[in-house]
């Protein structure tokens, strides 16, 4: 894996790992309404396909 993907796939693995910790946040604190809860987790979602994407692409899953 070169060193730009690798750089790819960590920047967007600590971008999903945010979004779930805003999320808690939100959740737990009740300040987010049911749709953006559901654009956050779809935020989410996207991140971890292109995760997913890069780590078979490299061979890594």
């Amino acid at each position: 894996m070169d060193d730009n993907k690798i750089k790819l796939a960590q920047k967007d693995i600590d971008d999903a790992l945010s979004t779930v910790e805003a999320m808690e946040k939100c959740i737990n604190e009740s300040t987010l309404t049911n749709e953006e809860i559901k654009k956050k987790f779809m935020t989410l979602s996207e991140k971890v396909q292109q995760i997913e994407d890069i780590l078979k692409t490299e061979g890594i899953i």
